[in-house]
């Protein structure tokens, strides 16, 4: 398998205070992102329990949840249900995200399955730290506790990712420390030229392979 490349992005200097007040936010928050589409497989009323249960611990937690899709009228319903409108906002799409990311104090993915997330690269490139759901394409980015925290599927799905967050929140030597091993990891292990390089690996390998059965062919 050859893992997705992503190109270490340069957002625009945009300071926190700028996107807080663009956002409408106090400026003490403290931001979870979530960026992608608005589908059931994403497991966003997932992403809005865990946001309901650290709003019982934390004041200043909110959700930025970025992207747009088939469900999202009925995700605002349910936002509504749980009664967290001030806390998790839609913002759709954006075509600033990697302007906002930086600024994230972790990225989420609740993804019940799911490929390499671009997003997810995107975020340990920017050495925003993540927490995510613990499935295999998440697997292969995230090493557990290195590199950010991956939380298993099930009956304690909801608490877990709010339990990693907390801790991300009130420890800043750990999330420091799990954002530049990230980062160091996409470096070193995801990056488009590392991409390409085993893409042209592979092409020469099969062009050897079938000029080796042309030539017996030949014989034959």
């Amino acid at each position: 398998m050859i893992p997705n490349g992503v190109v270490i992005p340069e957002p625009e200097n945009v300071s926190r205070h700028t996107i807080l007040a663009e956002l409408g936010l106090p400026q003490d928050a403290r931001l979870i992102g979530l960026v992608g589409r608005l589908w059931p497989q994403k497991g966003i009323r997932d992403a809005i329990w865990a946001a309901d249960l650290l709003k019982r611990i934390r004041d200043d937690v909110h959700l930025l949840i970025i992207g747009d899709g088939p469900e999202r009228e009925a995700l605002i319903r349910y936002r509504k249900s749980v009664e967290i409108e001030d806390r998790v906002h839609f913002l759709g799409h954006r075509d600033d995200v990697l302007n906002l990311m930086p600024h994230f104090d972790a990225l989420w993915n609740t993804s019940r399955y799911e490929g390499q997330s671009n997003a997810i690269l995107e975020a340990m490139a920017l050495k925003v730290p993540v927490v995510a759901s613990d499935i295999p394409g998440n697997r292969d980015l995230i090493v557990h506790e290195v590199t950010g925290f991956l939380v298993p599927l099930g009956p304690h799905f909801r608490a877990g990712i709010a339990a990693a967050t907390k801790k991300l929140l009130e420890d800043a030597e750990l999330a420091r420390r799990l954002g530049e091993a990230a980062h160091h990891r996409v470096v070193s292990q995801f990056s488009v030229e590392r991409m390409v390089s085993a893409y042209e690996k592979v092409y020469h390998e099969l062009m050897q392979a079938s000029r080796t059965d042309d030539q017996e062919n030949l014989r034959l």
